[in-house]
């Protein structure tokens, strides 16, 4: 995937990281080159104790977003799903092996594609979600209010991201 950022900041020491102004592009497959992630700003904060332990955890994770994509490709896979497992790996992407103790999510717009069914569909919904105080588990976790979102307004095909069908709440995340 594509990327740019207008200002990206890190402190090995203190383990934070700040991004503002950034684009995130989705991998060959997804929508055509269209945009993944419009990001206003990401911060995270991680515990002193992963630098020493090794354990994958951080203490808060901030995420601002103008817009973000969310599209299933033909072959029924998720492009958060695929960034997330390519970036992280299995278990810190998709699983458990990460935990982010306090969670901010805000997103305006999201647009979702369906190019899984025979029929493919296209929406864009303006949420204006901003979401505080909630724990997550792989870097996936970050969106699972937007996932419950989806689900319960039957955007996007089961079994996607976690989904059971719409009317279960998420609980893979």
């Amino acid at each position: 995937c594509s990327w740019g950022a207008g200002r990206l900041a890190c402190n090995p020491f203190g383990l934070n990281i700040w991004i503002e102004d950034a684009v995130l592009g989705n991998s060959q497959g997804f929508g055509e080159g269209r945009i993944m992630m419009d990001i206003n700003r990401f911060e995270a904060k991680a515990k002193l104790e992963t630098l020493i332990s090794g354990t994958a955890e951080i203490e808060r994770a901030y995420l601002d977003l103008d817009r973000v994509s969310l599209i299933v490709d033909e072959q029924g896979q998720l492009n958060l799903e695929k960034f997330a497992k390519d970036l992280f790996g299995e278990s810190k992407g998709l699983g458990n092996q990460l935990r982010i103790e306090q969670c901010h999510l805000k997103i305006k717009t999201v647009e979702i594609m369906d190019l899984s069914s025979p029929n493919p569909t296209h929406n864009v919904v303006r949420l204006g979600v901003d979401i505080d105080d909630y724990k997550a588990e792989g870097a996936l976790g970050i969106f699972k209010p937007l996932f419950e979102i989806v689900a319960r307004a039957e955007y996007l095909p089961e079994g996607i991201g976690g989904i059971a069908d719409a009317k279960t709440v998420i609980s893979s995340f």
